[in-house]
């Protein structure tokens, strides 16, 4: 392997162009996954059916004393070897089954079979060769062990598995390298947080007296300096050549990446903590109340000044205030860095609200009297809005159970790599625990949410299966009450007697003379009347997919990433990738953007990193607002859900795709409505589909607990129905997943 210390060199002179794919995974190896070590006419031997898996010529050979299982060739190599780096997983267990040594040494590195497999990140070879004893501890001639070669792989969940094998997580290679040095000089963000979450030292040095947090530098990954630095990384430490990591930065020209880095984290680029004006509490309490006041002083604006003149200062105003939310109450560096994880956009809900009603309370109800209808309507409505506006915000969207011990995750991981279904799409690496069907990783809330719909800044929380049918049913009454109130003050000024005289109206407006009068009677007004109908704009379009995808028993999730559930017709977790456990090198998709096996389109961040240089290229928007924060606007609006990632394929494969849970229009909005029980599941456990289907398994579900409660006086099936709607446990392996996990190797 490459010595990456030379990209540090100070006599070499840093540069990070020596960086490649190859040096970083350690590919430039003397053996071969192929078949060229042999040529196609030499005689057919135990190697080359070990390196093709033919497990019937493998066996005709053992059997017929020809070979046998411990047979080594000309390089010490024996036959598990070539079947473990190869993949072929029956090869290996048939080898195992006929003697092979599990811990044999061999090649010009002298490493064991699982050493060949853990360099390419196969993790069910890994798997087969633990439960046979396997030593993962063995280092070769390099002085790595599995751990680190898994490390260099990139590969996450076979890193997961060997981190709950007993090995060292700080174990060093010949030079003095962990494997979390080796991760942040890769720039493998989830590595990074992998091996951190499992104890992995953030201040550990190697023999060149180079930090995690150095090697990070290296490579230039902001992402992975910011994990560094949150888990107490020292930024201060200096190697053998007295360079801290911020020296090493200036060195390399990663100083952008740096401080960017450490503004993410609240800090300048010295490591100095950045100080808020409130403490956090304080701080959301004045972020929630400030689109209030300056909603009022943006409508009192525009009602004493012309409107030239007002809708300038209306718009610095409302400019002003977002300023003050972003750079001193947040004291952030950029306007849309962290917003969104505050209460700002559910104020400006509320804020909004509380004009709305304050003008239906001093104008339109004096005024209209004769739409008591209405007004009763309307009031209803606002009601109705307020209070699911408030429970969409306090219920807890539907978070995903986590494992209590050591013990159980441990068997959550050993059961699912038995089953062949370790992946990034039925564990979650942030939360530690196996993910259910239809749940999503938040990166904002940093949980899973089952059946999770989206995260919503206008409600300040996730939805999910706990507060979907809360958050609807606010959209429905938002867009009912505007309707209404955009009425109200139709009749309002329809009943009144509106000066019209050129006097009374200014001379520079645009408008047709009848709206300059009205706009001049009652500016505030016209201008909250105005607020609230433009909120249809983007209101309407969110109730109608909302309810399409209710009606299709579909998620905005769902929708938005269709080709990567397999139970919903698509192919995910069925490719090599996803079968090893997703990897981190990204394919380039259509258009140049990188797609990512087993990596939803919002998480790429987390596994590239956009500052990475030499990584892998991270698709950008270029045109004329590029870089304007149209993103954060899209995603802001809902609209993002119909041109990110794969959104537009998944819409138009919407009506084909398979869907399990698809009950037919009444009975999905009945589920909704019901949270699961239409289907008979809890959202939060369900992990596997039944081979029967949904309405079979209820069916006979409910048969056998009838049985039960007759069988003890009808007392057990009172007490069953929590079961009744349980999702389909860990152990059920023989359920048909309907291509959503990966096929097992076997």
């Amino acid at each position: 392997m490459e010595d990456p210390l030379a990209l540090v060199n100070a006599k070499s002179g840093p540069t990070t162009s020596l960086v490649t794919t190859e040096s970083a995974m350690a590919t430039n190896l003397t053996f071969s996954q192929g078949q060229d070590q042999q040529s196609p006419t030499s005689d057919v031997n135990i190697f080359v059916a070990a390196q093709r898996g033919d497990v019937g010529l493998i066996r005709g050979l053992i059997e017929s004393g020809r070979a046998s299982a411990t047979d080594r060739d000309d390089q010490n190599i024996t036959p598990l070897h070539w079947a473990a780096i190869n993949a072929h997983l029956p090869a290996c267990r048939y080898l195992l089954e006929q003697g092979a040594e599990v811990d044999a040494l061999g090649g010009d590195l002298v490493a064991t079979p699982m050493q060949w497999a853990a360099r390419n990140g196969y993790l069910y070879v890994i798997q087969l060769l633990i439960a046979h004893n396997a030593d993962p501890t063995i280092a070769d001639s390099q002085g790595y062990n599995s751990l680190h070669l898994v490390t260099h792989s990139s590969s996450i969940m076979p890193l997961l598995y060997l981190l709950h094998q007993p090995i060292n997580v700080d174990s060093r290679d010949s030079q003095g390298h962990t494997s979390l040095m080796w991760a942040a000089y890769q720039g493998d963000g989830l590595s990074v947080e992998l091996l951190l979450k499992h104890g992995a030292d953030p201040n550990a040095k190697d023999d060149a007296g180079l930090s995690p947090l150095h090697w990070a530098v290296v490579r230039g990954n902001r992402m992975i300096i910011r994990k560094l630095i949150e888990k107490g990384a020292d930024l201060t430490t200096k190697d053998a050549e007295d360079r801290t990591p911020r020296d090493m930065a200036v060195e390399l020209k990663s100083l952008g990446a740096w401080k960017r880095a450490l503004e993410e984290g609240g800090m300048n680029e010295y490591g100095v903590k950045r100080g808020k004006p409130l403490s956090d509490r304080n701080t959301k309490i004045a972020i929630y109340s400030l689109p209030t006041i300056f909603f009022y002083l943006i409508f009192m604006t525009l009602t004493i000044l012309p409107w030239y003149t007002g809708m300038l200062l209306a718009l610095a105003e409302f400019f002003g205030m977002h300023h003050i939310v972003t750079r001193v109450l947040l004291n952030n560096s950029t306007y849309t860095e962290s917003v969104s994880t505050t209460p700002y956009f559910a104020g400006i809900i509320s804020g909004s609200m509380i004009w709305v009603l304050f003008c239906w309370f001093t104008r339109l109800v004096q005024q209209t009297q004769s739409h008591s209808f209405t007004h009763l309507s309307f009031a209803l409505t606002v009601g109705l809005c307020a209070y699911n506006f408030f429970r969409s915000v306090t219920l807890d969207p539907g978070t995903c159970p986590r494992p209590t011990s050591d013990g159980e995750l441990k068997s959550i991981i050993e059961d699912l790599a038995s089953e062949g279904r370790l992946n990034g799409q039925t564990f979650c690496i942030q939360c530690m625990a196996r993910k259910p069907l239809r749940s999503k990783h938040c990166r904002v809330c940093d949980k899973c949410i089952a059946r999770s719909d989206h995260h919503c800044p206008w409600v300040w929380n996730c939805v999910g299966a706990n507060n979907h049918r809360q958050f609807v049913l606010f959209v429905t009454t938002l867009v009912v009450g505007i309707g209404l109130f955009d009425y109200l003050t139709y009749a309002f000024f329809s009943s009144i007697t509106v000066p019209s005289s050129p006097s009374d109206i200014s001379p520079s407006c645009l408008l047709p003379d009848e709206l300059c009068a009205l706009a001049a009677y009652d500016t505030f007004l016209v201008a909250v009347a105005a607020w609230a109908t433009l909120q249809l704009s983007w209101t309407i379009v969110l109730l109608a997919s909302q309810l399409w995808q209710i009606a299709r028993q579909m998620t905005t999730l769902e929708v938005s990433n269709l080709g990567r559930y397999g139970y919903m017709g698509g192919r995910g977790g069925q490719s090599l990738a996803g079968q090893m456990g997703h990897r981190h090198q990204g394919h380039r998709a259509a258009g140049g953007s990188v797609a990512l096996s087993g990596v939803d389109t919002e998480d790429t961040a987390l596994v590239s990193g956009a500052d990475t240089p030499g990584g892998p290229a991270v698709h950008r928007h270029a045109g004329v607002c590029a870089g304007c924060g149209s993103g954060f606007l899209m995603n802001l609006l809902g609209f993002d859900r119909f041109t990110k990632g794969r959104a537009v394929d998944g819409l138009t494969r919407a009506n084909a795709s398979n869907n399990p849970f698809n009950l037919g229009l009444v009975r999905n909005c009945k589920d909704f409505w019901t949270a699961g029980r239409e289907l008979g599941v809890e959202y939060d456990k369900l992990y596997d589909i039944p081979p029967e289907g949904f309405q079979e398994a209820k069916r006979r579900r409910e048969q056998e607990e009838d049985e039960e409660g007759l069988g003890v006086g009808g007392v057990g099936r009172k007490g069953g129905r929590k079961s009744l709607f349980m999702g389909f446990g860990l152990g059920r392996a023989s359920g048909s997943r309907g291509g959503y996990e990966p096929v097992s190797q076997a």
